[in-house]
C-alpha cells in the first residue's frame, strides 16, 4: 500500500521541490473543493514561493460532512496538475501545495473554537469562500448563538463580530461563488443578519464595500 502524502513521507524520499511547512495562518477559507485548491489556494502558495508572502490558508469545509480528517491525514498537502499552454507551448506539470495548514469541520465544538481564534488573529489578512452557488443564502432562522450557524452568511457575521469585538483591523473578503455579485450579495446577507442580531459590526468595516471582493468568476448585473 502507498505511503500517504505528507511532510515525512516526502522528508523519506528527499523531495526537492518548494514547501512551506510552517508560517502564520494569514487565510481563513471557507470551501475546501477542487477550485479553491487549484486555483486562489494555487497563487497563494506561489506567493510564498515567489514573493515571500509568508503566510498559511486554514481551511474550513462548509458542511458537518466535509473531508477535513481526510485533509488533515497527509499535512494538507496535495498534488495540483497543471495542464495547457504557456508561451505557445505546450505544458505538463505538477506542483505540490504546501499552503495550506490544516482543515477545520465547524460542526465539532473543539474546531469552530479554533475557527473563532484564527477569525480574531493578527495575522489574519483574508477570508476566501466557494460554498457553491447556493452557499450565499439569507437564513432568518440563523442565530448568533447557534454553534454554529447553519449558513454561511450566519457563520461570516459571527467570525466578523467576533474579530470586531476584539478590536482587529479589517481584513478582505474573496468570494469565489458561481453568482453574479458574489461579494455585493454575502455581504448583504451578512448584514442582513448584524441587523437582525443587533450586532454593532453594522457599522465600520463591514460597510465598506472595498473590503468585499468580486471573484473573476463573479458577472456583474447592469
Amino acid at each position: 500500500m502507498p505511503e500517504k502524502l505528507s511532510y515525512k513521507t516526502l522528508e523519506s524520499i528527499d523531495y526537492t521541490g518548494y514547501l512551506k511547512k510552517s508560517a502564520p495562518v494569514k487565510a481563513l477559507q471557507i470551501g475546501e473543493g477542487n477550485f479553491l485548491r487549484a486555483f486562489v489556494d494555487y497563487f497563494f502558495d506561489c506567493a510564498n514561493e515567489r514573493a515571500d508572502w509568508n503566510g498559511k490558508i486554514a481551511l474550513v469545509t462548509p458542511t458537518a460532512h466535509g473531508r477535513a480528517g481526510v485533509f488533515n491525514e497527509q499535512d494538507c498537502l496535495y498534488t495540483l496538475y497543471l495542464r495547457g499552454n504557456e508561451n505557445g507551448q505546450a505544458v505538463s506539470r505538477k506542483r505540490i501545495i504546501s499552503v495550506a495548514d490544516a482543515c477545520y469541520n465547524p460542526y465539532v465544538p473543539e474546531d469552530w473554537k479554533k475557527i473563532k481564534e484564527i477569525a480574531v488573529s493578527d495575522d489574519l489578512e483574508y477570508m476566501i469562500s466557494n460554498t457553491t452557488e447556493a452557499g450565499i443564502t439569507y437564513d432568518p432562522s440563523c442565530l448568533p448563538d447557534d454553534e454554529p450557524p447553519a449558513s454561511f452568511p450566519a457563520k461570516v457575521a459571527v467570525l466578523l463580530h467576533e474579530r470586531f469585538l476584539a478590536h482587529k483591523p479589517g481584513i478582505v473578503f474573496l468570494s469565489c461563488e458561481l453568482i453574479d455579485d458574489n461579494g455585493k450579495e454575502l455581504r448583504n446577507d451578512v448584514l442582513q443578519h448584524a441587523r437582525d442580531w443587533s450586532l454593532f459590526l453594522v457599522s465600520g468595516i463591514l460597510r465598506d464595500r472595498r473590503n468585499w471582493r468580486r471573484s473573476c468568476l463573479s458577472g456583474k448585473r447592469g
